[in-house]
């Protein structure tokens, strides 16, 4: 023990006693536990803070292993990027763009056309199928086939058999009525502009 330790327990051993004799023997062994624990705690914490200073030294100084390298770990060091070449190409040949050709209108005639029958059902379907796959203009989309006729005819003083198609603002039309229908080029469905009766 060194001087100051022994300084210490003496001082307080003489606390204590004084306090025994002052206040009695409960008070004064409470304090000295209290001095006593502060203490062993002061010194424990000092025991456990040289011995974790200790251990990271050791930690510090010891030597390395002797391992093989790990092939993994090699391959991502060293990895790295292919190096970019610049790639000159020139440029395509400026095409001259040919003149579009002008669109020359057509006159439609207007027939009169007596209505035989109407078509429904399959019937109705197939051919307004077949002249939306052939990219006719004049059928219109899927979801308002329910809303157009269909119907076949004879054009009035000419007696040619014509299938046309009657858009929903015209109405209703039955056999024996007459339309107005605007032919249409090949490949397409005639269009009934007109009823007149």
């Amino acid at each position: 023990m060194t001087l100051n330790q022994t300084v210490k327990w003496l001082a307080i051993g003489l606390v204590s006693s004084a306090l025994c004799a002052c206040m009695g023997g409960t008070v004064a062994q409470q304090l000295v536990r209290s001095i006593l624990m502060h203490g062993a705690d002061k010194v424990t914490t000092a025991a456990i803070e040289a011995s974790e200073r200790n251990d990271k030294l050791a930690a510090q100084k010891m030597p390395l292993k002797d391992t093989p390298p790990d092939e993994y770990k090699l391959a991502f060091i060293n990895s790295g990027f292919e190096k970019v070449t610049l790639q000159v190409e020139p440029l395509p040949e400026a095409k001259v763009e040919e003149e579009k050709s002008i669109e020359v209108m057509q006159e439609t005639p207007l027939v009169q056309v007596e209505v035989w029958n109407l078509l429904i059902g399959d019937e109705k379907q197939r051919i307004l199928e077949k002249a939306r796959l052939q990219g006719s203009i004049s059928v219109p989309p899927q979801n308002e086939w329910q809303r157009w006729q269909v119907a076949t005819g004879e054009s009035v003083g000419n007696q040619q058999t014509i299938t046309f198609l009657i858009p929903p603002e015209i109405g209703k039309l039955h056999s024996g009525a007459i339309a107005l229908v605007e032919l249409s080029s090949t490949g397409e469905l005639s269009v009934a502009r007109y009823a007149t009766n």
